[in-house]
């Protein structure tokens, strides 16, 4: 299977983790540009908990863009 590019947590069978292509399929250009997303290579994987926490990051910084 594989880590997880920020946490480091080992990946189960069951759990649904991201790549850089699902990412970019499925999250707007603003998110896509988070560092940390622009530092995945087209192999790494991210855990569902490290991509809500930069969503999180990601609304803050729009909320408070306006």
């Amino acid at each position: 299977m594989g880590n997880c590019f920020v946490c480091g947590k080992k990946k189960e069978d069951y759990e649904v983790w991201w790549n850089k292509l699902i990412i970019g399929i499925t999250y707007d250009s603003e998110f896509q540009n988070n560092d940390t997303i622009r530092n995945m290579s087209n192999k790494s994987m991210m855990c569902h908990t490290c991509i809500k926490t930069i969503e999180k990051k990601v609304e803050e910084k729009r909320s408070h863009s306006f």
